[in-house]
């Protein structure tokens, strides 16, 4: 007797794409002041005196996550010294 095999379910690439959150890379002065615990002046301050890289588009600024944590470490290294 030979076996029924069972059909193979096709994933369309487009589907899976759209069940995978993506972290996007740059965030806004509001989400860097959340991520930080602090007020969204003081993270304005800190980009106006030039101690942490922000890029502007248009009216906004975005603030790269890696450099967010650059910022955040070398204030670490700071405190500790």
């Amino acid at each position: 007797m030979a076996r029924k095999s069972s059909p193979t379910p096709t994933v369309n690439p487009s589907q899976d794409l759209a069940q995978t959150p993506i972290t996007p890379r740059m965030v806004t002065i509001k989400q860097a002041a959340a991520y930080c615990s602090c007020s969204v002046w003081a993270i304005r301050d800190v980009i106006w005196s030039r101690e942490l890289h922000a890029c502007k588009i248009g009216r906004r600024y975005l603030i790269d996550r890696k450099d967010l944590d650059r910022f955040i470490d070398a204030r670490l290294r700071e405190r500790a010294s």
